[in-house]
């Protein structure tokens, strides 16, 4: 199974291309990305498995399949919310389609425990969003520098000649190597070149390796300590286009 920062590395690759495609801010993309990635599929069965288990009546007869998308939209929307704010918000949607449902005593343990899965669900995905976040703000605010190293280093490669998805790996890499102290850049590269195995083409793990790699000699950065935690912590191509 993915780690937490494996798969917020995904969601910062999937946000930098797709801002760099469609020509749209990356803080922008990545709310995008974190919202039909991250945080839909998962409100969507928490709200088909809480239809499927309930025996309340007043839910059966009323809007069912109308929920579904509302819920898990309205969720996935904006996704970092505190608890209290998470909880008003489906109080307020079951009461949309349930008219007094959370005023109903018998209903009562029924829905506590729905709300408490909604927020374990959403606590579970804080530390991927937030490390993808870290990356994302990272690299706007270092753009310039970022691909300058980039350029330099590649020597006969311009950034614009490379290939799009390798280029956005290199910069999540580069943000880590330059501004994630307590990552060790043997990890780093070894999950940038995870990534361009699972997304980009057949030898550009080759390509991204060999340019980190000249990167870190280049700067001494190589450290094989095992990380400390952070503070905070939290298929193809065609996956990330359509994200």
């Amino acid at each position: 199974m993915n780690s937490p920062r494996r798969r917020a590395r995904e969601m910062a690759l999937k946000a930098l291309y797709q801002a760099e495609m469609v020509k749209t801010a990356n803080e922008e993309a990545l709310d995008q990305v974190l919202s039909s990635t991250l945080y839909q599929p998962v409100f969507e069965a928490l709200a088909r498995d809480f239809l499927k288990n309930t025996s309340n009546q007043k839910i059966l007869s009323g809007g069912v399949e109308d929920f579904v998308p509302d819920f898990s939209d309205s969720l996935s929307a904006f996704p970092h919310r505190v608890a209290e704010d998470l909880t008003t918000q489906v109080k307020e949607i079951l009461d949309r389609h349930f008219s007094g449902l959370t005023r109903m005593q018998q209903s009562d343990e029924e829905l506590q425990d729905f709300y408490k899965k909604a927020l374990d669900k959403q606590k579970k995905n804080f530390p991927i969003e937030e490390f993808a976040r870290e990356l994302v703000n990272c690299f706007s605010e270092n753009h310039a520098k970022i691909d300058e190293v980039i350029e330099k280093t590649a020597q006969n490669w311009s950034i614009d000649r490379m290939a799009a998805l390798d280029r956005c790996i290199l910069r999540i890499a580069i943000c880590e190597l330059f501004h994630f102290k307590d990552i060790p850049a043997n990890a780093t590269i070894n999950e940038a070149i995870e990534l361009a195995k699972k997304y980009s083409a057949e030898r550009s793990y080759e390509f991204v390796n060999g340019i980190l790699d000249r990167i870190c000699k280049e700067n001494k950065l190589f450290k094989l300590e095992t990380p400390a935690v952070r503070p905070k912590t939290i298929k193809s191509n065609q996956d990330i286009e359509t994200s």
